[in-house]
C-alpha cells in the first residue's frame, strides 16, 4: 500500500513539476524535489547523525553505496536520495529543441555552441535557486552522483560550488576494452569538460589514468577504492551453489562502451545464437538440469526471442539484478560483460564462449582476461565443460595470479574489501 501511494505522489509530483518549470518557478520545483527526497533505509545511521548527503541514485551506484556500509549498525553520515528523473526533467526543459535533447549526452555533455551555452547558464541558475532552498531545509553537507558524464547532473558541479558544497562523485565505470579506453580518453577530453567535484573515488588505476590523461580530473581529486558492491561476491565464494543451475547472460550485440564507434561488424549476435543452440542442445540432453538466460533491462526481450524452442528447463529473465542468480549459480555463461569478473571473483565456473575465435580475432573489442582457461573455443569444449562443471563437487579455490591481475585492473577489487576504502573516502571527505 505504501508503494502504491508513493508512486501515485510521484506521478503528481512530476506533473506538477512541468508546469513549475513552464512557469519558470523555482519555488515550486524546489518544494516538489522536498516532498521526494527519502532515507536510504537500507544504511542504518545514527538518529543523532549531524552529517547529511543527498545521493543522485543510479543502479550499480545504489549498489555500491549500500554495500558499502554492510553490516555497519551506527552509520555517521545520514543518507537521503531524490530521483533523477527530477533532474532529467528540468535539463530536457532547459535544453529543449537543441542538440542536447534529442540525443542522448551521457558522455557528450560539452557546450557545443553559444545556444547551448546559453542553455547552460539559465540550467545553472535555475538549479543553485533550487538547491539552495532545499539546503536551507535539510542543511546537506555534500551531495552524490555515480559518474562524472551524466548528462543532467554534470552542471551539478557549479551549482553546488557556488554556495560551497561538496560534490562528490562514486564513479562507477571502469570496464572499457582495449579499444573503448583509447577510444574514451578522446571522448573524455574533447566531448566533455573538467570536473569540478570535490572528490572522485573509481574503481581502478586504468580508470584514474584515463581521467588524469584526458585532463577531465587531477590526481589530486581522484582516488582509487575498488568497486564495493564486488565484496558481495567475495562472500559469495563461501556459498555452495545450486547442483545443476546454469546462468547465461546475454550478450549484447553493441555493449555501451562501443557506440561511438560501433559497426556491423563487430556485432556479437552470431556468438549469441551458436550459444543458445548448443545451450538448448545440453538442456535437452540434459534434463535435470535448470538454465536461466539473464537479459539485460531495455536490451534483452521476450519478443526477440523464439521462446517455443526453449525446453521445459529454461528460464527467459527480462531484467533487473542478477546478483541473486549469481548466488546460486553452478555455471556461469558469460561474454562481453561485467558477469565475467563476478563470476571469477565469486568463485563461479566460467565460461566465454569463443566458437567463431572472436578471441584474439577481435581482441581489441574484448576484455583482457589474463586467464585464457575460460575461453571455449568448440562445441564439444563448451558440451563437455558444462557436463564436468555441473558433476564437480564445489570448493572455494583461493584467487590464481592470474584472476587477480584481472580483477585488479577492471574492479580495483581482489580482497573483498572496497566498501571499507569507501567508507573512509567518504568520512575523509565529508570530515
Amino acid at each position: 500500500m505504501k508503494k502504491i501511494i508513493y508512486q501515485f505522489s510521484l506521478s503528481v509530483s512530476l506533473l506538477l513539476l512541468d508546469f513549475s518549470l513552464l512557469i519558470n518557478s523555482h519555488k515550486l520545483c524546489a518544494l516538489l524535489m522536498l516532498i521526494n527526497i527519502r532515507k536510504i533505509k537500507l544504511i542504518k545511521s545514527k538518529d543523532s547523525n549531524k552529517k547529511k548527503i543527498l545521493v543522485f541514485p543510479k543502479s550499480g551506484g545504489n549498489e555500491d553505496l549500500i554495500e558499502t556500509y554492510h553490516n555497519q549498525k551506527k552509520v555517521n553520515i545520514t543518507y537521503f536520495l531524490l530521483k533523477r528523473i527530477f533532474l532529467k526533467k528540468i535539463f530536457h526543459h532547459h535544453f529543449k529543441n537543441t542538440r542536447k535533447s534529442k540525443i542522448h549526452s551521457d558522455y557528450l555533455t560539452k557546450p557545443v555552441n553559444l545556444t547551448e551555452i546559453k542553455r547552460k547558464k539559465i540550467n545553472i541558475q535555475f538549479l543553485t535557486k533550487v538547491f539552495k532552498i532545499i539546503n536551507n531545509f535539510y542543511k546537506f553537507d555534500g551531495f552524490i552522483s555515480f559518474n562524472i558524464f551524466y548528462y543532467n547532473e554534470k552542471y551539478l558541479e557549479e551549482v553546488f560550488k557556488t554556495f560551497n558544497k561538496k560534490y562528490i562523485i562514486l564513479h562507477k565505470e571502469s570496464t572499457f576494452t582495449p579499444i573503448g579506453e583509447k577510444k574514451f580518453i578522446d571522448v573524455y577530453k574533447n566531448k566533455n569538460e573538467k570536473s569540478l567535484s570535490f572528490k572522485i573515488s573509481v574503481y581502478s588505476e586504468s580508470q584514474k589514468k584515463m581521467l588524469i590523461k584526458s585532463k577531465v580530473a587531477t590526481k589530486s581529486q581522484i582516488q582509487v577504492n575498488g568497486c564495493p558492491r564486488s565484496d558481495y561476491l567475495f562472500r559469495l565464494r563461501k556459498k555452495k551453489p545450486q547442483k545443476e543451475l546454469i546462468l547465461f547472460y546475454l550478450i549484447e550485440e553493441v555493449h555501451q562502451s562501443h557506440k561511438y564507434f560501433y559497426s556491423k561488424k563487430n556485432s556479437w549476435n552470431k556468438l549469441q545464437n551458436q550459444t543458445l543452440k548448443y545451450l538448448i542442445e545440453f538442456a535437452k540432453d540434459n534434463p535435470n538440469s535448470r538454465v536461466i538466460l539473464k537479459g539485460k533491462t531495455g536490451v534483452h526481450k521476450k519478443n526477440d526471442f523464439n521462446l517455443k524452442i526453449f525446453p521445459n528447463n529454461f528460464t527467459f529473465i527480462e531484467g533487473g539484478p542478477g546478483e541473486k542468480y549469481l548466488r546460486d549459480a553452478k555455471v556461469v555463461i558469460a561474454f562481453r560483460s561485467m558477469v565475467v569478473f563476478e563470476a571469477i571473483a565469486s568463485n563461479r565456473n566460467l565460461i566465454i564462449p569463443n566458437f567463431n575465435s572472436e578471441y584474439p580475432k577481435k581482441k581489441e573489442l574484448i576484455f583482457d582476461i589474463k586467464n585464457k582457461k575460460y575461453f571455449i573455443n568448440t562445441k564439444e569444449q563448451f558440451l563437455k565443460n558444462l557436463k564436468n562443471y555441473l558433476n564437480s563437487k564445489y570448493t572455494n579455490k583461493p584467487l590464481s595470479n592470474k584472476d587477480k591481475k584481472t580483477l585488479r585492473y577492471y574492479l580495483g577489487n581482489t580482497d573483498g574489501k572496497s566498501g571499507q576504502r569507501v567508507r573512509k573516502f567518504l568520512d575523509k571527505a565529508i570530515n
